[in-house]
């Protein structure tokens, strides 16, 4: 199980999010502006509709019961997006061959925290399949302006900051799906969540998983 869990580590927010920001940076440093936009866009955007849809089910228990579906998993999201496209960059400019073993690498990383997601019982398999789905074609569309602008594409030396993440997992400081259920909470005026078990809402208000000493707003744990 530790294994399983320093998987589903590696999709977390403190090393998808910084392999995210070091990808924009490169670009932009690069001077390579409008594929740094491209790479905004994307990523934001499926993070965007990953979060959209776990608020959706948490406020307004919007989801499909059947697959056991309560919205895509941004831990699997995050890592689909992220792994393809850094591994890409550090190699983008060696034969077309490697340039593929490396997006295929990145992808397995990312399908092994998927798996992982649903080993430690943190998502469903639906909701962990379909995240890496979303992020997979999130990386997809970069990749594909990216090799449009290869010959002004940079270099980025993102194998330290790579390495760094990837083996030292930690689990998320800022309680994302936390974050989650209080803007669920705030946009749907309701004070209890939608629970998976029997897909209705739960039978007593909502309490944040912290002290009242950091309770800020009624939901929201600092």
């Amino acid at each position: 199980m530790l294994w399983w869990s320093h998987l589903s580590a590696l999709g977390g927010l403190n090393v998808t999010a910084l392999l995210a920001a070091g990808v924009a940076a490169w670009l932009v440093g690069s001077r390579c502006w409008r594929l740094a936009l491209v790479w905004c866009l994307v990523f934001g955007g499926a993070m965007l509709v990953a979060a959209a849809s776990q608020v959706a089910f948490i406020g307004w228990g919007v989801g499909i019961r059947a697959l056991s579906f309560t919205g895509f998993s941004g831990h699997a999201a995050r890592a689909a997006a992220v792994f393809p496209v850094a591994l890409f960059l550090l190699v983008e400019r060696q034969p077309r061959r490697v340039r593929m073993i490396a997006v295929a690498a990145g992808g397995l990383l990312a399908v092994a925290v998927a798996l992982a997601r649903i080993r430690v019982g943190a998502h469903s398999p639906s909701e962990a399949l379909s995240g890496c789905m979303l992020g997979l074609g999130a990386a997809a569309l970069f990749l594909a302006r990216a090799r449009a602008a290869q010959d002004r594409s940079p270099q980025p030396l993102l194998l330290g900051l790579l390495a760094a993440t990837i083996l030292l997992p930690r689990a998320d400081p800022a309680y994302s799906h936390q974050w989650l259920t209080a803007v669920a909470l705030t946009l749907s005026g309701r004070d209890r969540v939608y629970l998976r078990n029997d897909w209705q809402p739960a039978q007593g208000p909502y309490v944040p998983p912290c002290a009242p000493e950091r309770l800020r707003f009624a939901v929201l744990c600092t």
